[in-house]
């Protein structure tokens, strides 16, 4: 066969210009643009107010920050040894708030923080315990508890803490499941394993940061392992996000590797030139170029899982330059007969995806943008410098042979076309039947994370006693003390339902960090030096107790009284920190305070205990500004998504609508819309009634594939319903149909090559597209095979 007409034109030179100035300009865009590998894409930008405290959380919460650390292996006394080696060296390293770990170093600080501020802490200091007769029933119980198990303890606190206001603080916070402790330092509860809680200085959407921190933590483990019999774990946020983005990484350049070479393979088998592969693959190089320059100008981030999904672009683009180099006889001829139906499939792809771009969520609206891009690069490269290049004539037979057993596969798709009709009919009643299931709500589709890893945070998180925050109180306030001051109120309010046993128990802030009032009123009750004195004479008559002997009491009292306010920053480098920074929330509109609650066990008594708590969150007199709600975080991001889910769906509803408006001005004739919409429908159902067989719940990236099988599916559709290659047809008898057949066969291996390795991906986004588009790109070629065109056009054995 003849190649296309390389011979250069002017247009041909200013075409390959204007293509080597515009990928200048893109790898400048790329190497500029900022990177995320955090789901914080897949949030929704504008979030209602309870829903931006999800938001927050996820990114830029204490919880994205913290970073939870066990060790196996060994024994007790290698674990804790380990683990107070490795608490010293982070703790010098500048790149922590905080390393506690229960060692000596951290129950020091915990210890030293506690009586020095226990006047402020302890929920028992009011003016009648420091009257005479409230000195003396105090100061009277402390001595009888010395015969207790705890006596050593109280014994020699006793002349700074006669009234045990420290006992009453430890009280207090007890609820706050702290770990346990095994030779030294926290495990956990079995003791198999030693525990440390960080809190990274980095943000946590600091990929870069993070990743350097989680270099540094094991690196310090080494040193503190020399026999290597310790085996360290890590969890927390800071891990989920560097592990994505290391796993999307090495799953895109595995998954392009192997796509590209069986791809490559697949094309010069055919082409029988490196210099046709090459030229081929342009269009895709310059799509995926184009498409992130794109995203990078207009996104403040370029998300990982969009460039991912870069690699599936090369399943749509190289249809173009396939098309162009096998049909293409005649360039003057592949124009008039060709290019019409791929310009027109390009632009049903482009309807499908452009909707996107309207999505709430950032990470579908940088889909939209890429994918458009891509798309338009791509044809535009295809239909304007490819022509400009020298291809080489492509054998003849090869095309012969391809495309002469396509025409025996289109001859038996059209005699199955009925059983077809009924194989779709019936998925579509699966999917009727199963639509309650089809979809999955909340995040957990979307989570890169391995189930592995899910589990060791879970496990890690129980054994830290770090704070469930399923159920809460939420308190927001202008103002970081009117957030306080509000918890503090609905604490007491919820009081009552822990001591029926309603509810287990509440976790707040405010047992770490009272309220500047709470503090104020306590300092108030405390008695002058003086005053002390004298109550204290008085009230030590008939207590075995000497006056003298409580004199550093007494200047602790007075220190208490003029002592500076507890502020979070105070608490800095103590394992209470991390109570009041992981619910305690700084946030562009105020603060605010979360309160989590423990229900009881049992679905029934569950519910019942979360209405109690939910009706008890009415302040009597709230201030300005102040708002209490109850939370159910995960029926909130439920909710959430669910909302979002369903604005992505009439999005794509209206994209397939577009899609038919856009067909329907193209063809102009009711029976061909029918023939090319209907394949795309039915590989669409077939496909949702294969997840909801499988049991496999279809997220908002599976409705991105579904769409890609419209975008890829339209172009088979429309070349079998133009009858492109018949010689029957006016006009097209010039160019043989082999080549339009051949074509349409290599460009659905390659499309099915390109998203089905990604099928193979631990990266459960990727995943998604490669196990939805592989086999619907297939379905929707077999289907517009049987229903597209009439007998004559679908070949003979």
């Amino acid at each position: 066969m003849t190649s296309p007409s390389h011979t250069p034109t002017r247009g041909h030179r200013n075409a390959l210009l204007l293509w080597l100035l515009a990928m200048i300009a893109c790898i400048a865009v790329v190497a500029t643009s900022h990177y995320s590998t955090d789901m914080s894409a897949f949030l929704p930008k504008d979030p209602d107010a309870r829903q931006r405290l999800l938001v927050d959380q996820i990114r830029e919460g204490a919880l994205s920050r913290m970073i939870l650390i066990g060790i196996d292996g060994g024994t007790p006394e290698s674990r804790a040894d380990a683990s107070r080696s490795l608490a010293a060296t982070l703790r010098t390293s500048g790149d922590f708030l905080g390393v506690v770990n229960g060692d000596n170093a951290s129950r020091e600080l915990d210890q030293e923080l506690l009586l020095r501020n226990r006047y402020g802490l302890s929920p028992g200091v009011t003016a009648e315990r420091f009257t005479v007769s409230g000195l003396h029933e105090a100061i009277g119980q402390t001595v009888a508890d010395l015969s207790g198990s705890a006596g050593m303890l109280l014994k020699n606190l006793l002349p700074r803490d006669p009234t045990g206001e420290l006992v009453r603080t430890l009280d207090a916070i007890s609820g706050a499941n702290m770990p346990s402790s095994s030779d030294g330092a926290w495990s956990s509860p079995d003791g198999a394993r030693a525990l440390l809680i960080t809190m990274t200085a980095a943000a946590g959407t600091d990929t870069d940061a993070q990743e350097r921190t989680l270099t540094a933590i094991q690196a310090a483990f080494d040193k503190a392992n020399p026999g290597g019999e310790l085996s360290l774990r890590m969890s927390g946020t800071p891990v989920f996000s560097v592990h994505a983005r290391s796993t999307i990484k090495s799953e895109v350049e595995r998954l392009s590797l192997i796509g590209s070479l069986t791809v490559f393979a697949l094309l010069f088998a055919v082409y029988r030139s490196l210099r046709n592969v090459a030229i081929g693959l342009l269009p895709v190089a310059s799509g995926i170029l184009v498409a992130v320059a794109t995203v990078g100008l207009g996104f403040d981030t370029v998300h990982a899982i969009t460039i991912g999904f870069g690699t599936t672009l090369i399943g749509e683009s190289i249809d173009y330059s396939i098309y162009y180099l096998v049909q293409a006889h005649d360039a003057d001829s592949w124009r008039r007969s060709y290019w019409p139906t791929i310009r027109l499939g390009v632009a049903t792809s482009i309807c499908g995806f452009a909707v996107l771009l309207f999505s709430s969520f950032p990470g579908l609206a940088q889909l939209g943008a890429y994918s458009v891009a891509g798309l338009v690069a791509a044809a535009a490269i295809t239909r304007f410098v490819l022509p400009a290049l020298p291809t080489a004539p492509v054998p003849m037979e090869r095309i012969n042979w391809l495309g002469n057993r396509m025409a025996r596969l289109s001859f038996w798709a059209r005699r199955l076309r009925w059983p077809a009709a009924a194989l779709t009919v019936a998925a579509l009643v699966v999917v009727l039947m199963g639509r309650t299931q089809l979809w999955t709500e909340g995040l957990s589709g979307l989570n890169p994370a391995p189930m592995d890893l899910q589990k060791l945070d879970a496990d890690l998180r129980k054994d830290a006693g770090a704070p469930d925050l399923q159920h809460m109180v939420v308190v927001t306030a202008p103002t970081q003390d009117a957030a306080l001051r509000a918890a503090e109120q609905i604490e007491r309010r919820l009081q009552p339902l822990v001591a029926s046993g309603r509810i287990r128990g509440i976790e707040t802030p405010t047992r770490f960090l009272p309220s500047l009032a709470t503090q104020q009123a306590r300092k108030s009750a405390l008695p002058e030096q003086q005053e002390l004195r004298q109550r204290l004479t008085q009230a030590l008559e008939g207590l075995p107790l000497q006056a003298q002997r409580l004199e550093p009491f007494i200047k602790d009292v007075e220190w208490a009284r003029t002592a500076p306010t507890l502020t979070a920053e105070v608490l800095q480098g103590t394992s209470f920190a991390f109570a009041v920074q992981s619910l305690l929330l700084r946030r562009d509109e105020g603060w605010s305070v979360l309160m989590p609650i423990r229900l009881p066990e049992g679905a029934g008594a569950a519910e019942a205990a979360a209405a109690k708590a939910a009706a008890s969150t009415h302040l009597e007199s709230p201030e300005h500004g102040i708002d209490v709600f109850y939370l159910d975080l995960e029926e909130q991001a439920n909710g959430m998504f669910g909302q979002y889910l369903h604005q992505a769906l009439v999005l794509a509803m209206i994209g397939g609508l577009c899609v038919v408006l856009l067909l329907a001005l193209a063809l102009r004739n009711p029976v061909q819309v029918l023939r090319v919409v209907l394949p795309l429908a039915g590989a669409v159902v077939l496909v949702m009634a294969a997840h909801v067989i499988g049991g496999v719940r279809m997220t908002l990236l599976h409705l991105v594939g579904l769409l890609l099988i419209i975008a890829v599916g339209s172009n088979y559709a429309l070349f079998f319903n133009q009858q492109v290659g018949d010689a029957s047809k006016p006009g097209t008898a010039e160019l043989p149909r082999s080549s339009a057949l051949a074509s349409l066969a290599m460009a659905n291996i390659s499309t099915m090559v390109g998203f089905g390795v990604l099928s193979f991906s631990k990266v459960p986004v990727l995943h998604a597209i490669g196990a939805t588009v592989g086999p619907g790109a297939l379905l929707a070629m077999l289907l517009a095979m049987s229903w597209s065109g009439n007998s004559r056009s679908q070949g003979n054995p």
